[in-house]
């Protein structure tokens, strides 16, 4: 009776852990993904007057972000003891992600679990 106890409250252990997000640093390995903004403008940035739309900005492809991914799935939301960077350091990249939110968005989603 105890060992099915003690099983039964690691598995919840276990459980409540990977709620709150996968451990930063362990992955298998990396993923840049890419967006056309033409595309995206047309299903939903134009709609949120996103800069990124704006005519005569010549966006073409944007980098939606570099993730760390599993063989199947990817982490994200993970638990870390670093520091986010400064938003204006994420702000800085708005060129390359298209606009400022989204470099600080995709960081908080997937960078913290590179454990860097």
């Amino acid at each position: 009776m105890r060992v099915i106890v003690a099983v039964l409250l690691a598995l919840l252990v276990a459980g409540a852990a990977r709620a709150e997000g996968e451990r930063a640093g362990e992955f298998d390995y990396y993923v840049a993904a890419l967006s056309w903004s033409a595309n995206w403008c047309a299903a939903e940035g134009d709609g949120r007057d996103d800069p990124q739309c704006d005519a005569g900005r010549g966006v073409d492809f944007v980098l939606h972000g570099l993730w760390p991914q599993y063989e199947e799935g990817w982490p994200s939301h993970c638990r870390t003891v670093e520091r986010d960077p400064p938003r204006s350091m994420t702000a800085a990249q708005a060129d390359v992600f298209g606009g400022a939110g989204a470099a600080f968005y995709q960081w908080k989603k997937h960078g913290r679990c590179s454990g860097l």
